[in-house]
């Protein structure tokens, strides 16, 4: 799902075939949305072995989640909270739109653009605006 080092590639010369990691955490009843979102947040004084996930790979992975519906809610909401600091707004912004241009379905693409347009006007002026 994420490499723990920089590369060109990011080391998914299988990803047609077998996709991400997410259905092996999910059959081993690990909570799937709170782990992926937990390491999708920036913290400021994190633990020593503290994963942290690039949205960009994230976002891919998110797809194939069994629940997108909740997951969904889940950053809609986390973009929506003003008792949450900006940038971690900003970079679940950022990971709700790479997570969408990842799905195949063109409907579901543009009902979730739409709710995405919805939860940005939640955000402050200097950073919606960012985000045309």
């Amino acid at each position: 799902m994420n490499d723990r080092f920089d590369s060109v590639s990011d080391a998914s010369d299988a990803l047609d075939q077998r996709k991400t990691y997410i259905k092996e955490l999910e059959t081993l009843n690990i909570n799937v949305s709170d782990l992926i979102l937990g390491i999708s947040f920036s913290l400021e004084n994190p633990a020593k072995n503290h994963y942290y996930g690039r949205f960009d790979r994230v976002g891919r992975a998110l797809t194939e989640i069994k629940n997108r519906a909740e997951i969904e809610k889940e950053m809609l909401s986390i973009i929506s909270d003003t008792k949450l600091d900006n940038y971690n707004r900003s970079l679940f912004y950022l990971l709700f739109l790479t997570y969408n241009n990842y799905i195949s379905d063109e409907k579901i693409k543009i009902e979730n653009n739409k709710k995405l347009e919805l939860v940005k006007n939640k955000l402050p002026n200097y950073i919606k605006y960012q985000f045309n």
